[in-house]
């Protein structure tokens, strides 16, 4: 995945070699970028320009995270690891149209070498959130389904199937801008919290399984993108409010309360018109459920 430099022409600054095929770089935008590439660091000096010929990928570092470091990290993970890691990126992006590919191809190549790593030492890791991730991310995690099948032609290696999960959550990652994996879970951890509340106002458990849960999941994916970037909903009427507040007050009580989790994660308040939004949603929700053979 190569960058555009100086006149539409590929171009890297040569700032430290870690080995014969990692390479710390400065792009034509004056970032500091990791070059891999067979190699790639030959007889390469600082100063010099990086022969883009040999460039196979490009690794972009996340906010926060020190270049030197990236380096470092990628210079540690078998050339075969990074070539698969830059091939479930790359198959992701088909399938996603992600936004950020450049940005992801090192934190899944870590990922994929400590994931190989376990595999072949025989540990075995509770992955969680895999009906969290799968109900509010299916495409992704389709994409982390293939990537488990990409590891095993590429590597020899079946990871276990819950590793789809949290491949599917890098891939999830890269939608929000800014966030890191971290804030990208708490994100999800959300939706089963959401479902207690809702049930906690049935008074009985909902089929998270079922088509309505299906509907509601998605408007929350919009949501959270929505809250993630800051971007508020249309106004609502006053009169709507009003309706929605004697009519069904139990579903705008759970409203409140979902709206006050969404405020606890995000830190800033969620807007009352936000809250009708998603005591809409639930009204739906609740009104489909009940229309779902048990």
């Amino acid at each position: 995945m190569r960058e555009p430099g100086v006149g539409g022409e590929t171009r890297w600054v040569v700032q430290q070699v870690h080995n014969n095929n990692i390479v710390l770089a400065l792009d034509a935008a004056g970032r500091s970028v990791v070059i891999q590439g067979s190699g790639v660091g030959f007889g390469a000096r600082r100063g010099t320009l990086v022969d883009a010929g040999k460039v196979e990928a490009v690794f972009v570092p996340l906010e926060g995270v020190a270049p030197e470091a990236a380096a470092g990290t990628l210079a540690d993970i078998p050339a075969e690891e990074v070539a698969c890691a830059r091939r479930i990126v790359e198959a992701a992006d088909l399938l996603l149209g992600l936004e950020r590919a450049e940005v992801l191809l090192l934190p899944i190549a870590d990922h994929l070498h400590q994931a190989v790593r376990r595999a072949r030492l025989g540990i075995q890791v509770d992955i969680p959130l895999v009906w969290e991730v799968r109900s509010l991310y299916p495409v992704e995690f389709t994409a982390g389904q293939r990537a488990l099948d990409l590891v095993a032609s590429d590597l020899g290696v079946r990871l276990p199937a819950s590793e789809a999960t949290a491949f599917a959550l890098h891939f999830v990652s890269s939608s929000f801008t800014g966030a890191a994996i971290e804030r990208t879970v708490r994100m999800t951890q959300l939706l089963s919290q959401i479902f207690d509340v809702i049930d906690a106002h049935r008074r009985e458990p909902l089929d998270r399984e079922g088509q309505a849960a299906a509907r509601f999941t998605t408007h929350l994916r919009y949501l959270f993108v929505r809250l993630a970037d800051g971007r508020p909903v249309p106004l609502a009427p006053p009169l709507v409010r009003a309706a929605l507040e004697e009519s069904v007050p139990g579903v705008m009580a759970a409203a409140g309360a979902i709206s006050r989790l969404l405020t606890t994660e995000w830190d800033s308040p969620v807007s009352p018109d936000e809250t009708l939004y998603i005591g809409l949603h639930v009204h739906r929700l609740l009104e489909d459920a009940a229309l779902e053979p048990r």
